[in-house]
């Protein structure tokens, strides 16, 4: 039997238009679906999305940005829905108070990118009794070793001398000022977790940089894998993604805190403890001799270690990126933070933590980079451990919950012209004091604030002030400010150039 070219180009066109009309049977039933889902379930507003995807086609590599848009249009707590999952996202500053005080909120989704690299970690994983327990040690811990005291103080002092060599053998010519910066910073990380720093130089310095970089540069929050976890375990769509180098970075990572952990091993005193490694090898000693199935252990441990760096070494250094570029962009506020530091420091003393409170504009000054360029634009995901209401709205148990923090310190209704610079609105109005205004958010809040939040403002003033000191900071002839800059895990600007003109 044969059919004319008619009849076959009819027949066709008759299935195309009946596929057609299917996939929009389906897209509308799945429309109806989500309305009919939100209205029984109470769930915040949100855009619709597209079947199966959901919102993630709508999205860009600026997260924070887009968020921001979806808020201003569906109010201060708001759902989005990427592959089979809603996620909230708590846009208003009341929100984010209300949302992260809430025990139900603690948790960390079961496929939390994170996770994928460190299943143990217990500030990054899933195990929210893990984190209770390990929290509170690393917290300790940390107060213990010195954290603020002199002793901490007194090692970041000594990097600090360092790194301002390195900035002097330039004699104010160009530097890229990321590259003594990076180990700089991690090297404070290094003295408190490994007793000892590493010379910039050093190979294994080196590595340990290098693969810190790349964990960073990879990673996302809201990745393909992240959304749709199978696809973790499809060789192909990690290198598409390129999330394949996110993990093999972790790796090569976790082999030199191994290593180290070794070393630590061989000449372990349990009467004297050196570092963090040594105050936990003691702690697994005795959680051990009270219950032999604890989580203290060596592969805890070295969790904990990597924790620390991760948290430790990027935010910070990315802060004080941020402070200079700034500074070089705003010689005039640049002027007077320097009259401050040698009208409360000189120019014999060694700056030291205390001094931040005699001085507010300095103070200040910080505060407001946070704030301007928010470093931590949203939060590392919670996860709903039990229902939760928010704004009037039901987070159901299983939900993954973003804060946008970003929104939060550009939002008009909290702070006057919020997209300009303004180091005043953190001043009293005499000046003399600082005021912090409470939807400033750039460590977090809640139960689940970053423990690192003093070793951070101790760091960033020290830096700060030991430049500032020392050194005019000025763009190379002919460059203007642009402030670009990308958000990964955190806001980083684009590399620059800047010179650290020594002055008389």
């Amino acid at each position: 039997m044969k059919i004319s070219v008619e009849k076959l180009t009819l027949l066709v066109k008759t299935h195309q238009y009946e596929i057609f009309l299917g996939l929009c049977a389906l897209f509308l039933a799945y429309v109806i679906a989500l309305v009919i889902k939100k209205f029984r379930s109470n769930l915040p507003p949100g855009p619709m999305g597209l079947p199966i995807i959901g919102y993630l086609p709508f999205l860009t590599k600026e997260l924070h940005l887009d968020f921001m848009k979806l808020g201003q249009k569906y109010g201060d707590v708001f759902s989005v829905r990427l592959g089979s999952q809603d996620i909230v996202i708590l846009h208003g500053g009341d929100a984010i108070k209300e949302g992260f005080n809430k025990p139900e909120l603690l948790g960390r989704p079961p496929n939390c990118a994170l996770e994928k690299f460190s299943p143990q970690s217990a500030f990054f994983s899933s195990h929210f009794h893990l984190w209770k327990e390990q929290r509170r040690f690393v917290v300790q811990s940390m107060k213990d070793l010195g954290l603020g005291k002199t002793k901490i103080e007194e090692a970041v002092m000594d990097e600090i001398n360092h790194f301002m060599d390195v900035l002097r053998s330039y004699k104010g010519q160009p530097i890229d000022v990321k590259e003594p910066l990076s180990p700089s910073m991690s090297n404070n990380i290094c003295a408190l977790v490994f007793g000892k720093r590493f010379e910039y130089d050093d190979p294994e310095r080196q590595f340990l940089d290098k693969n810190i970089d790349e964990i960073f540069e990879y990673f996302s929050q809201i990745s393909l894998d992240v959304v749709f976890p199978w696809l973790y375990y499809v060789p192909f769509v990690s290198k598409l993604i390129k999330s394949d180098k996110s993990r093999i970075a972790f790796q090569n990572y976790k082999r030199f805190f191994q290593k180290e952990l070794t070393e630590h091993l061989k000449t372990f005193d349990p009467s004297h403890a050196r570092d963090f490694i040594d105050r936990y090898l003691i702690e697994i000693e005795i959680q051990r001799a009270k219950n032999p199935n604890t989580t203290f252990n060596h592969n805890m441990l070295m969790n904990n270690a990597i924790d620390l760096f991760d948290a430790g070494s990027e935010t910070v250094r990315t802060s004080i990126h941020w402070f200079i570029y700034v500074m070089a962009a705003f010689p005039d506020v640049q002027k007077k933070v320097q009259k401050e530091i040698m009208e409360v420091i000189g120019s014999e003393k060694t700056p030291e933590y205390m001094d931040m409170r005699n001085m507010p504009y300095t103070h200040a000054v910080m505060l407001e980079i946070m704030r301007w360029k928010t470093i931590v634009a949203l939060n590392l995901v919670h996860y709903a451990l039990e229902d939760a209401t928010v704004g009037g709205y039901t987070i159901p148990k299983g939900t993954t919950v973003i804060a946008n923090f970003w929104a939060v310190h550009h939002d008009p209704r909290y702070w006057d012209e919020p997209e300009e610079f303004k180091p005043e609105r953190f001043l009293s109005k005499d000046g003399k004091s600082v005021v912090k205004q409470s939807y400033f958010m750039p460590f977090s809040l809640g139960r689940r604030v970053c423990p690192g939040e003093s070793m951070a403002y101790l760091e960033m003033f020290l830096y700060f002030t030991s430049i500032l000191r020392e050194f005019d900071i000025v763009f190379p002839d002919g460059t203007k400010p642009t402030f670009d800059a990308k958000y990964i895990v955190t806001y980083r600007l684009d590399p620059y150039l800047v010179r650290f003109i020594p002055k008389n």
